[in-house]
């Protein structure tokens, strides 16, 4: 290896630090890109988006021959959504898992309020 004075190492040290930064921001732009943010105008979402998507949960859940799932709010809302976001529908959200439940399915966890991330429910099969 060549003998670095000093200042040639700092120089080098800097470039190397230069690019890490460089690459960095372009990653973060990337991802910035490829999915919404939170601080994003906030689409609303529909009762049927999670009706339509908790169904097809239920669903692929009871044909991989489980017994019950377990649901919670938030990451009910997140697969349909952006969450956390402002704008965001966990009220309906909730109302849908409360909906959806038949005879037999609990709740395993009731926020404050009822309505919140931390729902979480067992839906029982078959339905």
């Amino acid at each position: 290896m060549p003998d670095l004075t000093l200042a040639h190492a700092i120089s080098e040290a800097n470039d190397i630090v230069a690019a890490m930064y460089s690459m960095k921001e372009t990653a973060m732009k990337n991802d910035a890109t490829a999915r919404p943010q939170a601080t994003q105008a906030p689409v609303r979402l529909s009762k049927g988006d999670f009706v339509t998507a908790l169904r097809k949960l239920l669903q692929e859940e009871g044909k991989a021959g489980k017994t019950s799932v377990d649901v919670r709010a938030a990451t009910l809302h997140t697969d349909v959504g952006v969450y956390p976001a402002r704008g965001h529908s966990m009220p309906t959200c909730c109302t849908v898992m409360y909906e959806e439940m038949l005879p037999g399915d609990e709740i395993l966890l009731t926020p404050s309020g009822g309505k919140g991330p931390t729902l979480l429910v067992r839906y029982k099969f078959p339905r």
